[in-house]
């Protein structure tokens, strides 16, 4: 009985240390994602930006070609 109950213990202490240690890679997760996606907001304001330079130069190409 005493065996067992070491064992079950044993057994107790793993799956203890198992569960902080996914606790510990989930924490990790959830932080990278939260970089991730402000480094895509970030990079989506930036495509943006460009998007609008672009259409600007368009129209600034088009009016010089229209006086000429």
């Amino acid at each position: 009985m005493e065996e067992l109950l070491h064992r079950l213990e044993k057994r107790i202490q793993l799956l203890v240390e198992q569960h902080d240690r996914l606790k510990h890679t989930y924490l990790q997760l959830h932080q990278g994602k939260s970089i991730l996606i402000r480094e895509r907001d970030a990079l989506l304001a930036k495509q943006q930006k460009a998007i609008v330079q672009i259409e600007t130069l368009v129209s600034k190409l088009k009016a010089i070609e229209t006086n000429t």
